[in-house]
């Protein structure tokens, strides 16, 4: 198979699962399956470098969907060179192809994620539009298999240990290893650097949007005071803000600014007056 898609993405599993046996490391692996968690990074996107990850442990030592602490754990991941093509989208994909590659096949797999895109494409929510050669690489693996694997969203950047591991490792992919320009790099993707803002304002910031959200949804959508494009911004503020890596523009919090103002949002124990 490896003959048949030379994608840099492709390449770089295969050079991370070419001979390995996850059963010398998951000891207790048996008919219940594997459990597994992917991430995909990419430095600049598109463009790259970029790199992907993912964590394998045996079901046996999970319960409810949370692992056993001290369960043996599978890591892989792998640097993708910076191309034309490379995106965050297929680094993605690339883990979960790692995943495929690894995870025996006649055994069930569920496999947690933090990319709606790849999750949505792998089952067949959205139709695939892109990236064709992995999608196509994917469905091959798949024929491989007994069953196809259960896929479950996780959200990302949100304290969960295992998809914070997996954000680590396909980091350092994408930085070939390179620990402290890593550590830079991940320094400089913080919502407060990237914005300019510090933690507490930040914090503040998401308290305002919050505040005004919980006010406009207490008036009716078709009261004048409230125009849609000032609820429409905030709905939007508010569902991005729930990301800790989302950095909102000096335009974004101008219009909070002035919403806060004019709405007379106060920042005590009351949401507003």
């Amino acid at each position: 198979m490896s003959g048949e898609i030379s994608a840099l993405e492709w390449s770089s599993v295969l050079g991370a699962v070419v001979d390995v046996n996850v059963r010398k490391t998951l000891l207790t692996l048996d008919q219940r399956g594997v459990v597994a968690y992917t991430d995909g990074a990419c430095i600049k996107n598109p463009g790259g470098p970029a790199g992907w990850s993912c964590l394998l442990w045996a079901a046996s030592d999970t319960m409810n969907g949370s692992v056993r602490a001290g369960a043996p754990c599978f890591e892989a991941y792998g640097h993708i060179p910076k191309s034309e093509t490379t995106t965050n989208n297929r680094a993605e994909i690339a883990a979960v192809l790692a995943v495929l590659s690894l995870a025996p096949p006649t055994l069930p797999l569920t496999i947690y994620s933090d990319s709606e895109y790849t999750i949505k494409v792998a089952i067949g929510t959205y139709q695939m539009k892109a990236n064709g050669d992995l999608w196509a690489l994917y469905r091959k693996l798949l024929g491989y298999r007994s069953s196809p694997p259960a896929f479950e969203w996780v959200r990302g950047h949100a304290g969960h240990a295992h998809n914070e591991r997996a954000d680590e490792l396909a980091g350092l992919g994408a930085w070939n290893n390179e620990r402290a320009a890593y550590e830079r790099w991940q320094a400089s993707q913080t919502p407060e650097a990237r914005s300019g803002l510090p933690a507490a304002e930040l914090a503040a910031l998401r308290r305002q949007v919050q505040q005004i959200k919980a006010l406009f949804d207490t008036l009716a959508v078709d009261n004048s005071r409230v125009t849609s494009q000032e609820r429409k911004f905030i709905d939007d503020m508010a569902r991005r803000m729930l990301k800790n890596n989302f950095a909102p523009s000096e335009k974004q919090r101008g219009w909070v600014k002035g919403l806060v103002a004019k709405y007379k949002i106060q920042a005590g124990p009351k949401t507003y007056v």
